[in-house]
């Protein structure tokens, strides 16, 4: 998908993968994103998961939600694989980071690996739509605009 004008997302071509450790908001989420007219989405249950469907999937995504706190790799460290993995093909794929608390330190780490954006649970459809919004038409935060603690 290139940049799009910010009206004018056809969300019907947009192919988003939930990463969430848990399945409740996983599915809360994918159920937001059908209402919203996303309805080509994956899902994941771990970092590692998330990569290998990434590495084996025939299209790129085109926008990314992700867990902070998972087992077996966590939020940052999926992020600092997807960015560098040799096998990923689109690494700059944009992310938007989910977390059950607003935890400076790791939103500020993961807005130092290129996020687009962040939101607190429990996810409201106007909140997760403004991030795919932003994801799919604006840059990465800018680490400039937060201080660090």
């Amino acid at each position: 998908m290139s940049i799009i004008e910010y009206d004018n997302i056809d969300y019907s071509t947009i192919k988003i993968l939930v990463i969430d450790d848990e399945p409740f908001i996983r599915k809360l989420i994918v159920r937001i994103l059908f209402d919203i007219g996303i309805k080509n989405t994956s899902e994941a249950d771990n970092g590692l998961k998330a990569i290998n469907k990434i590495i084996q999937s025939r299209t790129n995504f085109d926008l990314i939600i992700c867990d902070l706190e998972m087992p077996i790799i966590s939020g940052l460290e999926f992020l600092k694989t997807l960015r560098k993995h040799p096998e990923v093909r689109a690494p700059e794929t944009p992310v938007v980071i989910l977390t059950g608390h607003s935890d400076e330190d790791n939103i500020y780490d993961a807005v130092m690996l290129g996020i687009h954006g962040f939101l607190t649970k429990p996810v409201s459809r106007n909140d997760l739509e403004a991030k795919i919004k932003m994801g799919l038409t604006g840059k990465p935060i800018d680490p400039a605009r937060l201080r660090r603690s």
